[in-house]
């Protein structure tokens, strides 16, 4: 049928992880070092363009891209509204839409309240 793919290279074998610390408006930092994604955590007084993602507790999932010029007004289709699930035996994030340009599933590498860790599964 279908297998997957981790995409990063050491696999965390105990997680210390709270599932709430999820829910949130997060930021990506970016690393060209690594394939994982590295989010930060918005904090709620300040204003910050380009890419976001919300974790709402109702597992509602939003995907939104702004920019200072109004070019953000070009890109309506990055405006995304969707849903997400946690399997937390395995700590695997699942979005019904994209977090990057197509991924939809992800292994929690690391999270704590400031920062959220994410590596792809690519299913081929």
């Amino acid at each position: 049928m279908f297998g997957l793919q981790f995409s990063f290279g050491q696999e965390n074998t105990i997680f210390d992880f709270n599932a709430d610390e999820l829910i949130g408006t997060w930021r990506p930092t970016y690393d060209n070092r690594t394939a994982e994604l590295t989010f930060e955590r918005q904090v709620e007084t300040e204003r910050k363009y380009g890419l976001r993602i919300e974790i709402l507790k109702s597992g509602e999932f939003r995907s939104r891209y702004s920019a200072p010029c109004g070019n953000d007004s070009m890109l309506r289709t990055h405006n995304y509204n969707g849903i997400w699930s946690l399997d937390e035996d395995e700590w695997i994030l699942t979005t019904s839409e994209p977090i990057n340009r197509n991924g939809t599933l992800f292994k929690i590498v690391e999270l704590k309240s400031d920062k959220m860790v994410l590596a792809e599964i690519k299913i081929e």
